[in-house]
């Protein structure tokens, strides 16, 4: 009788013991010797050792020199070779590009940023350029680059090239996704731009002590990125979080005719209408109104409080669907905490009987670009790690069928 449940060869016992030893040594953030890493995990030191060995062969760890601080013999140091893969995140704005290139320990080796051209061929060169520029400083071609994520201000869809509800992009977005893909030769991951504002905040910001929150971020337009479980929620077609299509509570609609939609009332190009409306000085942007504001104009001070208002009505849509423990305001308009925390606050009071925490997000203009590098660091690690650990044959090949 033909044994269905064979015994796995020692080979491949040896490198998911190495995948468990690359793992801890890559947890422990700084040089770590076997005997301490026999500690970490459940296996032996000869174990241990047997693995390091592997792994050094492989090029995914180095050996950094003696532990020194010790009695007797000094035991070798070891630590993942930072150089083994490398990672671009970047973030396509209305106004700008930010780029960045990161090691597969997730480390910001070096950064970029550009204008961004209103046309989209040459937003695609620009981006592709300033890719391979960020290779080059790392002295590798950018094929070489393991994983680009690209944060853009669109709706993906479950394809990961199509964009839709692209108002900000060239061309409106059309063929860009696919465009992209063509002209960069290394895996890419287009995502929505507030889903990795979400992310950062997630890792790096207010989001790391809890696993269910939502960032409202408010620029140009509006976008919700929401965390549930502590994943970023996208929905089926990629549409998750897209709040400003929510209908707004300023009008209501005769038979037969739609209401104004929130995003009609609310973000940079309203604020700059309103500003124009009441005569405010200055050059009507909402930096220019937020800080007029700061400086006790009454006018100001009123879109100030009229942008509370509708994000206190969007809040308020959100929270008895996901319930979450935090809101967080984001993005150029919604981080201006000082003048809106306690405004959105008021106002929800007005709009709902729940009091989740709201806080303003402490990472500013590069939380996308964050959130993006993040992915691409986790996404090269992930694919690199495994890589290294990988049999050179097939594990399937070699089980008998039967």
């Amino acid at each position: 009788m033909t044994n269905r449940y064979p015994a796995g060869p020692q080979r491949l016992l040896r490198l998911l013991n190495g995948r468990a030893v690359l793992e801890a040594i890559h947890r422990a953030g700084h040089p770590i010797t076997t005997t301490d890493l026999a500690g970490r995990i459940d296996l032996s030191r000869p174990t241990v050792a047997a693995a390091v060995s592997l792994l050094l062969e492989r090029g995914v760890i180095s050996e950094v020199g003696p532990d020194t601080g010790r009695k007797g013999p000094a035991p070798a140091l070891y630590e993942v070779n930072a150089d083994c893969a490398f990672a671009i995140g970047v973030d396509i704005g209305h106004k700008k590009i930010r780029a960045a290139i990161a090691d597969v320990t997730g480390s910001v080796r070096a950064r970029a940023e550009q204008e961004s051209p209103s046309d989209r061929d040459a937003l695609i060169e620009r981006v592709a350029a300033m890719c391979e520029d960020l290779a080059a400083q790392m002295g590798i071609s950018l094929e070489a680059v393991a994983q680009i994520v690209m944060g853009v201000p669109a709706v993906v869809g479950p394809d990961g090239r199509g964009l839709s509800y692209t108002t900000g992009l060239p061309d409106a977005g059309r063929g860009l996704g696919e465009a992209l893909v063509r002209a960069i030769p290394v895996p890419l991951v287009l995502e929505n731009d507030v889903n990795l504002a979400a992310l950062a905040e997630r890792r790096q910001g207010h989001g790391t002590e809890t696993d269910d929150f939502v960032l409202v971020s408010l620029g140009v337009g509006l976008g919700l990125g929401m965390v549930v479980d502590g994943r970023v929620r996208r929905g089926a077609t990629g549409v998750a979080g897209e709040a400003g299509y929510l209908p707004s509570d300023r009008m209501v609609a005769p038979p037969g005719q739609r209401r104004d939609l929130v995003q009609e009332h609310l973000g940079a190009r309203y604020i700059s209408a309103e500003a124009r409306r009441l005569g405010l000085p200055g050059d009507g942007s909402p930096r220019s109104v937020f800080e007029l504001a700061r400086e006790g104009d009454p006018a100001a001070a009123r879109i100030v409080d009229d942008t509370a208002r509708s994000i206190a009505y969007v809040v308020a849509c959100v929270v008895p669907l996901i319930d979450p423990a935090l809101i967080v305001l984001g993005g150029a308009i919604g981080g201006n905490g000082d003048l809106l925390l306690a405004p959105v606050t008021r106002h929800l009071a007005d709009f709902s009987t729940f009091r989740p925490r709201i806080v303003a997000s402490d990472l500013g203009p590069g939380a996308v670009l964050i959130g993006a590098t993040t992915m691409a660091s986790d996404l090269a690690r992930e694919s690199t790690y495994a890589a290294a650990t990988a049999p050179s044959t097939p594990v399937e090949a070699r089980l008998p069928l039967s």
